[in-house]
Parts: structure tokens; sequence; C-alpha cells
């Protein structure tokens, strides 16, 4: 695929062991994404979930800036950045953010909806994929499932009695259980839904459609590593799901975190920290047979 127009709001720092991250803007046509960099090495990508921003990975970026290039950014309409929410569009965006790095491979690690970007981007671009991570995200949800119907009714929700509505359901369901006594992780998820702008839900607008979908079978014939990571209090249906594609894909493996739900990487940081670690390694080692 033909390289494309990028613009960038100031070059990438090289040179040092351990870089610092630095929050920068890419102009990907039709929206500026915001976007930070740190550390030296093979490049991992953290796209978060709905709703949240690239704070959500606060507790990742120390752990892997040692070893690896760290690059997160906001997704199109979400924190800082600019246009409108479209996960069929997000994989040309990541696309073009690797592109303006100089990145020819990556770690793709996906939460939740940016788990459905992270498989759109590797089924479009497998070559540029380096390992997949799915994390409280599987493929093949029927579009009348339980979460599809909850998904559907919080823009009627917003609009009629207030985003704080919307921030206590999310709070009150699977996706952002919490263990008992953990008041740090409540606080942790009201300063992201703080800075959420509710855009998607007020003005939303239809799919561009630029990357589709993949079918089960399409994901079945992947060939890049792939690891679900699953908190063990997780919709039993999306844990079904991880399961399923386990069993029919020898490249992919399930691990659990304990005392945790969709919020993994909140409530048990060094867990999934160490997850994350054991895959990216078992890759490397794999690919230097």
């Amino acid at each position: 695929m033909r390289s494309m127009s990028v613009i960038l709001s100031a070059p990438l720092l090289v040179g040092a062991a351990t870089l610092p991250a630095q929050v920068r803007t890419l102009d990907v046509g039709d929206a500026t994404i915001n976007y930070d960099v740190s550390g030296r090495g093979r490049a991992v990508v953290f796209i978060h979930g709905w709703a949240h921003n690239l704070s959500a990975w606060d507790d990742q970026v120390p752990v892997f800036k040692s070893r690896y290039q760290v690059v997160r950014y906001d997704s199109r309409g979400f924190g800082h950045s600019t246009g409108f929410s479209d996960v069929s569009l997000e994989p040309r965006d990541l696309l073009i953010l690797l592109e303006a790095l100089h990145v020819d491979r990556a770690f793709i690690v996906g939460h939740s909806r940016g788990g459905n970007v992270a498989l759109r981007f590797a089924a479009a671009y497998p070559e540029r994929v380096e390992g997949l991570v799915l994390y409280g995200s599987a493929p093949g949800a029927p579009e009348d499932s339980e979460a599809a119907r909850f998904f559907a009714s919080l823009p009627d929700v917003a609009k009629s009695v207030g985003l704080d509505s919307v921030g206590k359901l999310v709070l009150a369901s699977p996706l952002a259980w919490v263990p008992p006594g953990r008041t740090d992780v409540t606080e942790r998820y009201h300063r992201i839904w703080a800075a959420y702008s509710g855009k998607d839900l007020l003005d939303p607008r239809p799919p561009t459609r630029f990357v589709r979908q993949p079918s089960i079978p399409e994901v079945y014939r992947l060939k890049v590593p792939i690891l679900l990571i699953m908190g063990d209090h997780e919709a039993p249906a999306l844990a079904a799901r991880a399961d399923t594609l386990v069993r029919h894909m020898t490249n992919a493996r399930k691990v659990v975190i304990p005392n945790a739900g969709h919020g993994a990487h909140f409530a048990q940081p060094t867990s999934f920290n160490s997850a994350l670690m054991d895959f990216f390694f078992d890759v490397e080692r794999n690919r230097k047979r």
C-alpha cells in the first residue's frame, strides 16, 4: 500500500535509550489525532476503549517504555482528537500514524472497542502486526446481544437525561466491574469519564465502512499471534466467544486476570502487564527460531 501524506506537529525524538513521553498531533485529513510516544525498541500500540482516552494506559507506559517504543493515542472523536467516532476509519488512522513514526510492524493492543479497531487493522494490514492483543474484546457478537442493546440505548439516555446518567449506567454495568473496596479504581473511572465529551452519543455520524469488520472465517485465517485477555468477572458471553476463538486457532491463546472485570488494566495492572510482557517475549523468541 502506498505511503499516505501526513503532517506532524513536531519530529519524533530519537537517540536516547529510553525516551520520555512526547505528546503530539497528527493530521489524518479529516481529523487530528492526539498521541504520545515514549521509549525505544520494537513498537507497542495501545488503543483505548469506548469513552476513554490515552490516559487509560498510564499504568502500562512506565513498565513497557524501558524495552519498547510505546505508542498510545486518543481515537478520533475522543480525548483531544478531533473528528467523529468511526471504528471503520480508525484502522486507517493507525496505519497513517505508524507510517509517520516509520514503524513497519508493531504489537497492537486493543481494549474493548479498541479491540474491534485492532482486529480490523490486523485483518486489513496483517503485514504490519507483530502480535495482536484483544483485551475485553472478541469477535462474533450478535447484533441483538445484551451488550449491543445496552449501547444502543445510550444515545437516548444521553440526550434525555445527560452524560452523568450514562456514566452511572456504565459504572454499574459489567463493563466497569470494580473489585470490592477498590475506591481507587472507581475514582479512576470517574476521572476518565469527566474527560469524555459524549460527542459520539450526542452527535452520531454513520460509519464510512472504510475498513470492514472481518467475518469469523476471516478471523480464523489470521496468521498473526493472538492473545485474548479477560478479567475473571468479564461478561460471560464475551468470555465464551474468546474460548471459541482459542479452540479454532492454534495461534491464539487466552489469559484470565483474577479479581478483575472489563477494566483489568485498572484493577490489576501488575497481572495485566505481566500477561502482555510474557506474550511479547514469546512472540519475539519464536521469531528468532
